[in-house]
């Protein structure tokens, strides 16, 4: 490739560089559309790339020591959270409750595999200046951390490539909700066509016999000149969205547009899977549990467990959860009538927040109080085993 097109190919990648920064900042301060701040990290990782990347061949980077040493230490390369802030990003654009907690926080752990070669790096340099690693282990550390970034490119074009896979099947499955598939479709569809460029860059690129003459031929401009594109694309069309969007809603909200009725093959799809996170789970025993956490169980969304549950079943979502409550409190004073613990107790280990609250939840759905019902059931098992 010639020099002058290496040049027009690196204002192309500069340009990226400075709209992802500005995108990336608009969007991630935009209020009306929250899942904008997911979109707002994934474009700002995407121009992090492009800057380790623009920087790789730059004159005067090299010219100066300390900026060359900063660039070692710096994690520009973080590609691994760039598949769950896809799949999130979708999720929080057609979930209006949708809430970051822990069971979507251990997504990002695989981060680690991006942050080991710049931890050996430091690690390295600290052992050099303080007489503890040779220059010849250090200049092992930094072949070995040379080879290790061929091969992380592996996992790391996997997670993306599973990740749009997984929101894509995720948005299918959504299609009675309304909201923004078309442009979440033209998003996945986006990162899926540069997965399948990335593939194809990726198989040479991991072959030692062709690793080399491919970087003299193309160097990375095969996957990061698409990549400038997306951020243009990404961050432009993603913005304009969230302000035509409409702002998350409110619980409670009246004007929320209802679900649609559903047919009766989504009905034997889905409550299935709702009832069986219920079951094997125990989700019921959270005292805390809100709709939201249990539609994220069934990897659905929080109105459509709402719709399941108020169609289907005649029954809003604290009547649902409560009745798996009473059920395991039922079942354990009969399993266990000698337990050491009191009736409030036993009520907290099912679920319920307050003796109070399971008291009135326990006469309303019953027609009886929690002390008569023991009594009764401790009556029948005499009688049972007299007879």
């Amino acid at each position: 490739m010639s020099a002058p097109l290496w040049q027009f190919w690196d204002t192309i990648i500069l340009l990226g560089i400075l709209q992802g920064f500005i995108l990336s900042a608009m969007l991630y301060r935009s209020r009306r559309q929250p899942a904008n701040r997911y979109l707002s990290l994934l474009i700002f990782l995407i121009t992090l790339a492009c800057v380790n990347i623009y920087c790789i061949d730059a004159p005067w980077l090299d010219a100066h020591p300390v900026l060359t040493g900063l660039a070692s230490y710096l994690p520009l390369v973080i590609v691994m959270p760039m598949g769950p802030l896809i799949w999130l990003y979708v999720r929080a654009s057609t979930d209006a409750q949708f809430q970051m907690t822990d069971r979507y926080r251990r997504h990002f752990l695989t981060t680690i595999i991006d942050l080991l070669p710049y931890c050996l790096v430091l690690v390295a340099d600290i052992g050099v200046a303080t007489l503890t690693v040779s220059a010849t282990q250090r200049s092992y550390i930094s072949n070995l951390v040379d080879q290790y970034n061929v091969y992380a490119d592996i996992p790391r074009w996997m997670s993306t490539t599973v990740y749009c896979w997984m929101a894509l099947q995720y948005l299918r499955r959504q299609q009675t909700m309304a909201g923004n598939h078309p442009w979440l479709r033209q998003f996945l569809y986006g990162f899926l066509a540069f997965c399948g460029i990335w593939l194809l860059y990726l198989i040479p690129y991991a072959i030692p016999a062709t690793r080399q003459s491919l970087l003299e031929t193309f160097n990375w401009y095969p996957i990061f000149v698409p990549l400038a594109i997306l951020i243009y694309w990404l961050g432009m069309k993603g913005y304009l969205v969230g302000l035509s969007g409409t702002p998350r809603a409110e619980e409670g909200d009246k004007a929320a547009t209802p679900m649609p009725r559903l047919q009766d093959e989504s009905i034997e799809r889905w409550l299935p899977r709702l009832t069986s996170v219920m079951e094997s789970d125990k989700l019921y025993l959270d005292p805390e549990l809100t709709v939201a956490q249990l539609a994220a169980s069934a990897d659905l969304t929080p109105k459509l467990v709402s719709t399941l549950l108020n169609q289907h079943l005649g029954k809003s979502f604290s009547t649902f959860v409560n009745e798996y409550r009473l059920a395991a409190f039922r079942q354990r004073v009969v399993e266990q009538p000698a337990s050491n613990l009191t009736i409030s107790g036993i009520a907290a280990e099912c679920g319920f927040s307050s003796p109070a609250t399971f008291q009135r939840i326990f006469k309303q759905m019953t027609g009886t109080t929690p002390s008569q019902y023991i009594q009764q059931a401790r009556r029948s098992e005499e009688q049972a085993a007299q007879g």
